[in-house]
């Protein structure tokens, strides 16, 4: 069965620009059914401050807690069923914009270990109120934005992190998770340096001396991506970024990240988005610019 993966754009349908951040009530209506198995491409934090209900995360079953937080990363299966009464907050964030290169690069090296850290994790009462002001501060600045206090909810998030991370225990991984671990990473490190020049799964396994069906499967596991999904899904984060900061023009940005021709890079961006590199950077400039 093919479970779906929504994005951060569910939550802004109409007319509105697509933002990279979202904070919200534990019960707050979602554009999707969220006690169906599904998959998001952003970070969600949620935040427990009473407990009730039960959240699975891909093939772990965890009591929410009181005082307690769940971190979701992006493309990990789960569902949530949370009783009337437990009450919290749920802070949403993509990735090309909000801090989570502290988890794609430095951490990277940790990911299997981080996950299962940090997607369920008991708070006592000091730490709890430790983060749960760090939400106070970020709702009220989401309460009336502007481009500086954006980007003061960016350093917060990776400041919640940062504490969830020195909060946690970490775990001795088992040699086949280190082993499998250290393969992922080395692919999406080379992926992000190369990314611009090979497209190719084979290319990579073949510098990897590991069988292309392999790496797969490892990709698989680790992001619920086959290995292309994750070359693409880096081209795209790459386009996103100098489409909202480079001031490059679309030519430009088509042939610097190496695409045959600007037609080429506009299917690119319409087979993902099934918007115009026009309209998506439209999208990603008011992010920024929306509530100035």
């Amino acid at each position: 069965m093919e479970h779906p993966c929504y994005s951060l754009d569910n939550y802004f349908a109409g007319d509105k620009p697509c933002l990279s951040f979202n904070i919200e009530a534990l019960h707050h209506d979602t554009p999707y059914n969220s006690t169906e198995m599904h998959r998001h491409d952003y970070y969600e934090i949620y935040l427990f401050e009473k407990g009730g209900g039960h959240h699975a995360i891909e093939f772990d079953s965890f009591k929410i807690d009181n005082n307690s937080v769940s971190v979701i990363f992006p493309r990990q299966f789960h569902l949530i069923n949370i009783d009337k009464e437990a009450k919290g907050k749920i802070i949403m964030f993509n990735e090309e914009l909000f801090c989570s290169e502290i988890l794609r690069k430095e951490l990277r090296a940790y990911c299997v270990d981080l996950q299962m850290r940090l997607n369920n994790l008991s708070l006592n009462a000091s730490q709890f109120t430790e983060i749960a002001e760090l939400f106070v501060m970020i709702e009220n600045l989401f309460g009336d934005l502007n481009v500086i206090r954006k980007e003061q909810i960016r350093h917060l998030i990776k400041i919640i992190l940062l504490k969830l991370m020195d909060m946690s225990k970490s775990r001795v991984l088992t040699k086949q998770e280190a082993t499998e671990s250290n393969a992922f990473v080395e692919f999406t490190n080379l992926v992000d340096r190369q990314f611009k020049e090979i497209r190719f799964v084979n290319e990579y396994s073949e510098q990897m001396g590991l069988p292309s069906k392999k790496l797969n499967a490892l990709t698989k596991k680790y992001s619920g991506q086959t290995a292309l999904q994750v070359i693409h899904d880096r081209i795209f984060l790459e386009a996103k970024r100098m489409l909202a900061f480079s001031g490059l023009s679309h030519k430009e940005i088509a042939y610097e990240l190496k695409f045959d021709s600007p037609s080429a890079f506009n299917k690119f961006i319409h087979a993902k988005t099934q918007c115009s590199p026009s309209e998506l950077q439209f999208k990603l400039t008011n992010i920024y610019n929306k509530g100035d």
